[in-house]
């Protein structure tokens, strides 16, 4: 089983909805942080973010295998297509607790 980190980049407004999903799907044990999207199509941001350049993410980190990350991913779809989310799945050659190797 190849271990990966799924990323997800959301909308500040989809952030406690993602949280609330991902837990009640069995997902406990993922990171989240804030970011800043930049070079987004001018269509998509709001007059604020088009003067300021940037748009405000939230960004979710699951590890998992590979075979659930894309299954999280079609579900993902099928509860928050359209919403914008975008995501990306990179394999992980190692990871645990620092001195449990």
């Amino acid at each position: 089983m190849s271990k990966c980190l799924l990323t997800l980049i959301a909308t500040p407004e989809l952030e406690d909805r993602l949280i609330d999903w991902l837990l009640g799907s069995g997902h406990a044990g993922f990171t989240t942080s804030s970011g800043r999207g930049h070079g987004i199509h001018a269509a998509r941001l709001s007059a604020a973010e088009q003067v300021a350049g940037v748009q405000q993410r939230v960004i979710f980190w699951l590890q998992t295998d590979r075979e659930e990350a894309g299954a999280v991913v079609d579900r993902l779809a099928e509860h928050f297509g359209g919403a914008g989310i975008h995501y990306w799945i990179t394999p992980v050659s190692e990871a645990g607790p620092v001195g449990s190797r």
